[in-house]
């Protein structure tokens, strides 16, 4: 079932940073403003999918925080879990053709922008792979 989004029930949301916000090197803990440790931690996203993490926390209280290239690297752990689970709502579907020695398929120039000339295929089995560009 595809719902609709009525733009006229939007709200304005209030989004607030810490002043130490998207650090990558040295964080420091909002609660109680001393530099946070780096450790590394194994975070499962699922039976299937873990990715190792190079998370900031605090020695006194534990909070924890994520760098931005940490939490790029946790968002697509979690894309590729939903990939994996088939549990994904946006993706497109392409004719294989045949060459003789090949499949091929074409990806919509708006998809890639018309900047790309190679592409990475990574298999995952023998009927899926990861596509990047």
């Amino acid at each position: 079932m595809k719902k609709e989004l009525d733009l006229e029930k939007l709200e304005d949301v209030k989004i607030t940073f810490g002043k130490h916000a998207f650090a990558t090197k040295v964080m420091y803990c909002d609660k109680c403003d001393i530099t946070m440790k780096k450790v590394n931690m194994d975070v499962f996203v699922s039976s299937d999918v873990k990715v190792k993490l190079n998370v900031f926390r605090c020695p006194k209280c534990k909070e924890e925080m994520l760098g931005l290239d940490e939490a790029k690297k946790l968002d697509r752990a979690l894309i590729i879990n939903r990939f994996l689970s088939d549990n994904y709502s946006f993706g497109f579907k392409r004719k294989l053709s045949y060459d003789g020695a090949n499949y091929i398929f074409r990806l919509p120039n708006e998809l890639t922008k018309g900047k790309h000339t190679e592409v990475s295929i990574l298999p995952i089995e023998s009927n899926e792979a990861l596509i990047r560009w």
